[in-house]
């Protein structure tokens, strides 16, 4: 079996075979898996769209480019709004996987199909294959707008410079950080165009984002449109000012419970940024997984500057995110392992390079290395853990039993996600909120998710007041609790036949 699929994606060509390995794994990946909190978020703003039109969708956020493309696919196809997103999300990501796969091909045809094994194995993005994410748009559009400006400097035709920024335009309206790319082709122009020609392929490259910044500053220095609370977000993370004023305060509060000596505490500032900045490699270690092997012999066996010039502009565009995430991280003071990933999908022809180094020089360790790259990307989008069931279950009780959802607390949205209920008009709250509102009489019931370790679930309800009515489990032992005030007799919030049935789940 495994031979007529090695045959069959041989005779299909690396890229073709990136394209289809890349759907399989995606179908793969989404059995049996509950849709990430982001994911509900867009699905709810794609009902919303297709309910009550686009203005009312709108009102969910501000950034609602994937709730328009998944009401779009849904209303079009008559698909799910979730089967709608899974479907456009897997075609993004076989989109990007194959189109760096002919990259590769094109200027190191040798290592096509170690680029293939690559894109379809790398942890970083495979891992988030199963979730509903603005990512797969974002990595997409940003890598074909970058490798039309590959062709564009290759050829000078001005419709692939137009197309290029067009592709990252979108990737803008899935991430505002796709922007940093403009500003990538732009400064490769200006250090790699010949002397004469830097300002008109500069201007070539960039004349859509000068002229698009300039309309912004005239339409918003004007008053005639307010600027977008996102937009705002960003400048303020771009802004030194603020990012040093942050890191101060931090470090200083820092030094006080942490350092005992005068001396340690005048260096906090530096600790705590160098600090901040050690998460970004970090990361990248950690999501590169055993791609890291590959990547290093590459560099070690060949100079760094044969990448720099054969695979522009990706060098800039890689410094160029490479600051984003360092103004992020400075920020926040965190750094989800997602944002990450940009990283490797640039530094994907490099990896490929080495690990087709690898295969070819140590002809013995072939098998071995190509096995273990197969066990990461089955791992990447099979789960061995047990499946969170319990929560499908207890959103399918509460739809089929509560009258009026106004009354019921949840602390996971998710469970009112499963029971059909709209995240906006559902009571959602952290436990301690739950425990005020029950305080004051607002709800009839509450829906606690209990993980495995959570020894203060059962105190928690016990502090309340509270009485278990229902409970719902899974394999591991995570559980859904519903529970209600001792106080209520007959809680008008449910009906009669969940009241008779009080039993645990099992």
């Amino acid at each position: 079996m495994i031979g007529r699929i090695a045959a069959a994606m041989q005779g299909a060509g690396p890229v073709r075979a990136a394209f289809l390995g890349s759907l399989l794994l995606s179908l793969a990946a989404v059995q049996g898996h509950l849709i990430n909190r982001d994911g509900i978020y867009y699905l709810e703003t794609a009902r919303a769209i297709l309910d009550s039109g686009l203005a009312a969708g709108l009102e969910n956020g501000e950034w609602a480019f994937l709730p328009v493309l998944i009401a779009a696919l849904s209303g079009s196809t008559g698909l799910t709004t979730e089967m709608a997103a899974h479907c456009l999300n897997a075609l993004l990501m076989a989109g990007a996987c194959s189109l760096l796969v002919a990259w590769v091909r094109e200027r190191t045809p040798e290592d096509a199909w170690a680029a293939c094994l690559v894109v379809l194995a790398m942890p970083a993005f495979n891992q988030y294959r199963h979730e509903i994410l603005r990512e797969f748009g974002f990595w997409f559009f940003s890598l074909l707008g970058l490798w039309l400006a590959m062709r564009w400097e290759e050829t000078q035709r001005r419709p692939l410079a137009v197309a290029s920024q067009a592709a990252l335009a979108l990737a803008v309206l899935f991430r505002l950080e796709a922007a940093v790319f403009f500003a990538a082709l732009m400064l490769w122009q200006a250090m790699a165009a010949p002397a004469g020609d830097k300002a008109r392929r500069v201007l070539t490259i960039g004349a859509l984002p000068l002229a698009g910044g300039l309309l912004a500053i005239l339409l918003f220095g004007t008053g005639w449109l307010k600027p977008p609370a996102r937009l705002l977000y960003y400048l303020d993370v771009a802004n030194p000012l603020h990012i040093g004023q942050a890191i101060g305060e931090a470090a200083s509060r820092m030094s006080e419970a942490v350092f005992k000596h005068k001396y340690s505490r005048e260096e906090a500032g530096y600790v705590f940024f160098f600090g901040l900045l050690s998460i970004i490699p970090v990361k990248f270690l950690q999501l590169a997984g055993v791609f890291l092997v590959p990547l290093a012999y590459r560099f070690s066996v060949r100079p760094a500057g044969e990448w720099l010039a054969r695979w522009q502009p990706l060098p800039w565009a890689l410094l160029a995110y490479l600051l984003v995430l360092v103004a992020f991280v400075t920020y926040q003071f965190f750094l989800v392992g997602r944002y990450v990933s940009m990283l490797h999908w640039l530094l994907v022809p490099p990896v490929a390079g080495g690990l087709a180094l690898l295969l070819r020089r140590s002809p013995r360790w072939k098998a071995p290395i190509i096995a273990l790259a197969l066990a990461t990307m089955a791992a990447n989008v099979v789960s061995l853990s047990p499946r969170k069931t319990h929560i499908v279950e207890a959103g399918r009780w509460l739809a089929a039993n509560v009258v009026d959802r106004s009354r019921v607390g949840i602390d996971n949205g998710r469970i009112a996600h499963y029971a059909g209920w709209p995240g906006r008009a559902s009571v959602i709250l952290p436990r301690e909120l739950l425990a005020q509102a029950l305080e004051e009489r607002r709800l009839d019931l509450v829906v606690i998710e209990v993980p495995r370790k959570d020894a203060q679930a059962e105190a928690w309800l016990g502090k309340n007041r509270l009485r278990e009515i229902r409970r719902f489990e899974n394999r591991a032992g995570e559980a859904v609790i519903v529970a209600e005030p001792v106080r209520a007799q007959a809680s008008p919030s449910i009906t009669e036949r969940s009241r008779s049935n009080t039993g645990r789940m099992e």
